[in-house]
């Protein structure tokens, strides 16, 4: 078992009647929080973001500047 895990669900769904055709509800569990985070994102970049924000925070405090992404483009 890892030391440091969490856990990410994301329900996206597509709305073409609306400016933002992808939306998405996010809901995560990180390290030091006791409650799930929900969060929501209207397009594909704000999904992005959001994931990246919830893999930075499995990252060991010690990370290294050297060690690779885990995500990358």
């Amino acid at each position: 078992m890892a030391d440091i895990e969490g856990t990410m669900v994301i329900r996206a769904w597509a709305e073409p009647a609306q400016n933002n055709q992808l939306r998405a509800r996010l809901i995560s569990s990180r390290p030091g929080h006791e409650r799930e985070v929900v969060e929501s994102a209207a397009d594909a970049e704000q999904i992005l973001l959001a994931v990246r924000r919830w893999l930075d925070s499995l990252r060991p405090e010690d990370h290294s500047a050297g060690a690779p992404d885990p995500v990358s483009r």
